[in-house]
């Protein structure tokens, strides 16, 4: 999986977010990479850096759920809580 989500990331830095999301959207197909906290960690930051705070808070709170350390859940929790600062939005 790890090459595959790099290959996104590297796809979004040269072409942008948008085009890192529709590379990402081809891998849904997997089931158990569809939801893995890895994914949906990476699919939240490209939302967040086209201006879809609300959705990119979402899929973080979604990837602390799936997070396997303490450490992890916490940075992705903090993400989701920025953003819906930002957007006005209380936290789910």
């Amino acid at each position: 999986m790890g090459g595959r989500l790099n290959r996104v990331v590297a796809v979004a830095m040269v072409h942008g977010p948008a085009a890192g999301l529709d590379l990402l959207a081809t891998l849904q197909p997997d089931k158990r990479m569809a939801r893995h906290r890895r994914l949906l960690a990476t699919r939240a930051h490209l939302m967040e850096m086209l201006g879809q705070h609300d959705a990119a808070a979402d899929a973080y709170r979604d990837a602390a759920r799936r997070a396997t350390s303490a450490p992890e859940r916490r940075h992705l929790a903090s993400r989701a809580a920025r953003l819906s600062v930002r957007s006005g939005v209380g936290p789910a």
